[in-house]
């Protein structure tokens, strides 16, 4: 079949990385596959990484710029290939496309996305969580479960030995309000509070918060002790995940959380905010240490406990690296194949 993939930027992320892989795996399917990149945004090392097979077609659009102008090229465009699935990764699509809406498929890859324009829509929701926050917000939703997969054979394990600091680690946007690095650095001075010093907690990812979580690491007297390292591309964060020690994810709101999935992958263990995306992924909490939503004095209690208990922590991080292998990249591929075949009929 034809698959046009519809996404407003390519910069280095989870959901643009995973869409590679994801298009990369329809061409090894024997699918015919165009990507329209709709804004001047994208990473050489992201697009990169797509199969020569794939179409792309760029519109270099300035962010914001005609948005009437960019609607009709865009559904002229979608005239002109008529794509047996339209496959579109922003919800802002679902009102701009008007040709072959009833094959239009919507991922949601967040909680709380905004779906005023999605009746009538197919969806896939990246999570079960995602997929009832859906329902909730849309009557009628016509929605499906598709998990999101990464390459788990290209994780290389956990081998180092804990030393005199611990080291955890918390890979995403620096969004606090979606994220929860705040939440992650005020646990830090509530061990420093305790007199507990042997931690430090390292960040990978850019974003609008960098500023003010300096700040709050400096303000709690961490920031010594708290490491921004900036944009990595997934290459650099597969091979330097298993020299951490543990991983923090103390989100407010996460839809799946494709980092904490590569750091199961990874063979750390997990500290993740209770009833979240990654809690969800972590078989519900079975394979995690949990927390609770925007508490840093849990989320300080609990890198307590895994710290003083990590030998057990490395045993269910074992248990967590086999279990993470249902959200394989290849099986993503293959629940988009089926889904895409009943939108077809």
């Amino acid at each position: 079949m034809h698959i046009l993939h519809c996404t407003y930027s390519m910069e280095t992320g989870g959901a643009e990385t995973m869409l590679v892989d994801i298009m990369n795996g329809q061409i090894s399917a024997g699918h015919r596959v165009t990507l329209l990149i709709v804004n001047d945004r994208e990473a050489e090392s992201v697009t990169g990484s797509i199969d020569p097979a794939v179409e792309i077609i760029r519109f270099h659009r300035r962010e914001g710029a005609a948005p009437l102008m960019m609607m009709a090229r865009l559904n002229m465009t979608i005239c002109r290939l008529k794509p047996d699935i339209v496959h579109v990764h922003h919800e802002k699509f679902c009102r701009l496309v008007r040709m072959r809406r009833s094959r239009l498929l919507y991922t949601v890859h967040c909680l709380n996305a905004d779906m005023q324009y999605c009746n009538g829509v197919h969806i896939a929701a990246i999570t079960d969580i995602v997929g009832d926050d859906v329902r909730k917000r849309l009557s009628n939703a016509k929605v499906r479960t598709v998990a999101n997969g990464i390459r788990i054979d290209s994780i290389p394990v956990r081998k180092r030995e804990v030393s005199d600091v611990f080291r955890f680690l918390q890979v995403g946007r620096l969004s606090p309000e979606l994220k929860g690095q705040d939440i992650a650095i005020r646990a830090l001075g509530e061990l420093h509070r305790r007199g507990i010093d042997n931690v430090e907690i390292t960040f990978i990812g850019a974003g609008d918060g960098l500023t003010a979580l300096r700040e709050l690491a400096a303000t709690e007297g961490v920031d010594d002790r708290v490491h921004f390292l900036g944009l990595r591309d997934r290459d650099y964060i597969y091979s330097h995940l298993h020299t951490f020690d543990a991983m923090v994810h103390p989100s407010r709101y996460e839809g799946f959380g494709l980092t904490v999935a590569e750091g199961m992958g990874a063979g750390l263990p997990l500290i993740v905010t209770e009833h979240d995306g990654p809690w969800e992924v972590a078989d519900h909490g079975r394979l995690c240490m949990s927390v609770e939503r925007d508490n840093y004095v849990s989320c300080a209690d609990a890198m307590v406990e895994m710290m003083n208990n990590y030998a057990k922590a490395l045993i269910l991080a074992d248990e967590a690296r086999e279990y993470v292998r249902r959200f394989d990249i290849a099986r993503t591929v293959e629940s988009y194949d089926k889904y895409y075949s009943d939108i077809i009929g």
